[in-house]
């Protein structure tokens, strides 16, 4: 019999494939986020739920119990994060307390900040966290609640909080960004930046216009406290809810410094040129809104203006351009990211109180980012132009060449007119 052969065939080996892994400290990102959301939640449902306790035994609560305190709270916590939450009779609420929002964004902040993130990657998992807790907090309210739009709100919260977070950890930025970075124009960078100035600078204007309005309608909003008689408690909830309600108002300050101005109702606008009052709820904050001033107020639409030149010296200062005209577009991109801005704004601060004519307060998108965009262009583009050397030689030619133009006209005129002999007077 002959030998039976096996035929070994070959192996090749290839690259060995590396299994997926979680990024480094995911865990510890993930219960950052949920722990953000978690706070945030209880520091406005806990006043909500003892304000109850406190007046368990009114009558007017009839039987309602400490979990429907529990919703009401947890629908004003959404208000903040994009919901609108239907009270009855009294209509949807959407008008969003935009100090929750800032709340829920420092402890996404300060939670990344702890957890000591350096990766894009691994802040996903806080992302993540916060987002999929703010939906299931978001359970407590009976009904449909905007889920999706709560959703995106808590998306941009979560995300803006952590990209700050990240660059102030001095983390580089993922390729495509580094990639998109390099592609764009120094003077567009510098206008971006010079818009975030901008910004910063009118939001502390509008903030000390808020303050000064405050100061002026300080009776009127104490009368209207007093006519509430919230008792001890109450005056703590109270007074936690309007202090929500503040960053909001400081947009509508904010319009009202541009000029377009605010509505609190359909029919309402207050503006510096123009009040229209109507009826208005009985919400003790509401005393400090604007009343009808000197007719020189309107004069106050000239400090955007000036923002926008303060804006202007310094790109010029430091972020000097080369070409004139390198300079007078990062004017204009500073402008038009400021107008952006503005919009984004607006309609963060803008809803409904009620039905009705309630159904319209805030800010017109449109009208403010139209009134920043002028405003911020005027102010930054001029100082950038007249600053700017090549311009001052530009004009400097243009001086020299017109006064060599005028003294030839001279010399030419006196070269060819004769004297005009004396006339003989009749004797």
């Amino acid at each position: 019999m002959g030998q039976m052969t096996t035929t070994v065939h070959p192996q090749v080996s290839g690259p060995a494939r590396r299994a997926p892994r979680l990024p480094e400290a995911w865990l510890r990102a993930t219960l950052a986020g949920i722990e953000a959301a978690i706070i945030s939640w209880l520091l406005v449902v806990v006043p909500t739920v003892a304000s109850y306790v406190a007046t368990a035994a009114a009558p007017l609560l009839g039987e309602a119990s400490w979990t429907d305190a529990a919703a009401i709270g947890t629908g004003v916590w959404l208000l903040g994060h994009g919901a609108a939450v239907d009270v009855g009779e009294a209509g949807v609420v959407s008008l969003a307390p935009l100090g929750t929002s800032l709340l829920s964004a420092a402890l996404v902040y300060g939670g990344a900040r702890r957890a000591r993130l350096r990766r894009p990657a691994t802040a996903s998992f806080a992302l993540g966290g916060f987002v999929l807790s703010v939906l299931g907090l978001s359970a407590v309210v009976p009904g449909p609640a905007a889920r999706p739009v709560v959703a995106l709100v808590a998306l941009v919260i979560g995300g803006a909080a952590l990209v700050l977070a990240l660059w102030r950890a001095r983390t580089p930025g993922p390729a495509w960004w580094l990639r998109l970075r390099e592609a764009t124009p120094d003077w567009a960078r510098a206008g971006v930046r010079g818009a975030w100035l901008a910004l910063a600078a009118l939001l502390a204007l509008a903030v000390l216009v808020l303050a000064v309005g405050l100061v002026r309608g300080i009776v009127t909003v104490l009368e209207l406290h007093e006519a509430l008689a919230p008792g001890r408690l109450g005056t703590v909830v109270l007074l936690l809810g309007q202090l929500a309600y503040l960053p909001t108002m400081a947009v509508w300050s904010l319009a009202w410094l541009s000029g377009p101005g605010f509505t609190v109702g359909q029919g309402t606008l207050f503006s510096p040129s123009e009040v229209v009052t109507a009826p208005l709820p009985a919400f003790p904050v509401l005393g400090m809104l604007p009343e009808p001033g000197a007719p020189g107020l309107g004069l106050v639409v000239l400090v955007p203006v000036l923002v926008g030149a303060a804006v202007g010296a310094w790109l010029h200062r430091s972020r000097f351009q080369e070409r004139w005209w390198q300079a007078a577009l990062s004017g204009v991109v500073a402008a038009a990211t400021l107008a952006v801005l503005g919009a984004l704004l607006a309609v963060a601060a803008s809803g409904s109180i009620g039905p009705g004519r309630l159904a319209t307060v805030g800010v017109s998108a449109p009208s403010l980012a139209g009134a920043l965009a002028w405003q911020t262009t005027v102010g930054a583009v001029v100082v950038l132009l007249a600053l700017h050397p090549q311009v001052h030689d530009a004009v400097g030619r243009g001086s020299r060449a017109l006064r060599a133009r005028v003294s030839r006209t001279d010399d030419d005129g006196g070269e060819g007119s004769a004297p005009t002999p004396p006339s003989d007077s009749p004797e």
